[in-house]
């Protein structure tokens, strides 16, 4: 990635063919069998339900492990560079890296495993946490506390606590997970006020 091109959160490309791939082979896969093995059979099992199974295997495990290997890419891309990978953060759906000295950001996306992206920490434009809490008096708590920040137009949010529950604002998770998303918006602030990277 050149310093003047801007973050992509999301590889189309990449987006379309996990989508689509296998449901296309999927459904050549069934096509076959229905023309070639209604009798039944070892082709009528591959065709019917080993390769529609595959299928469904990609779309629930290929995913994690494509951003896990990036991940990994991540780390060794970041060190080649010369940039300072000490203060990471990886969330469910980004990884952010942040280079105070050289005022860089490196990012990763879920959905753009295949490419990281570092960019002058100056292009952050603002930064805040959002602790998702809602409901009233007693019942008021949060399932997703985050740090949100825009770089380059797009919004970038980043949890540093998700759960499929809600859970009180007092509670320890939670918390930890706010003071996680205030300390990453105090040093993305940082970086962006001192204009490093400009």
């Amino acid at each position: 990635m050149k310093a003047s091109d801007k973050v992509k959160k999301i590889n189309y490309a990449y987006l379309l063919g996990y989508i689509f791939i296998p449901l296309i082979a999927a459904a050549v896969s069934v096509a076959i069998g229905y023309f070639f093995f209604r009798d039944g059979g070892t082709g009528a099992v591959v065709c019917f339900a080993a390769i529609p199974f595959a299928a469904v295997l990609w779309w629930i495990f290929a995913g994690r492990n494509i951003y896990k290997l990036g991940k990994n890419r991540m780390i060794k891309q970041l060190d080649e560079m010369g940039i300072d990978r000490r203060q990471i953060f990886y969330s469910d759906g980004c990884v952010v890296s942040l280079d105070m000295e050289k005022g860089k950001i490196g990012l990763l996306f879920f959905w753009n495993p295949f490419a990281v992206q570092v960019a002058p920490a100056s292009r952050v434009t603002r930064a805040w946490t959002d602790d998702g809490a809602a409901g009233p008096g007693i019942m008021r708590g949060t399932g997703r506390v985050s740090f949100l920040f825009e770089i380059d137009g797009i919004r970038i949010r980043v949890n540093t606590f998700i759960s499929n529950q809600r859970w009180k604002m007092n509670d320890q998770r939670v918390l930890e997970g706010i003071s996680k998303a205030d300390l990453w918006v105090e040093v993305l602030d940082r970086a962006r006020q001192q204009g490093a990277g400009a």
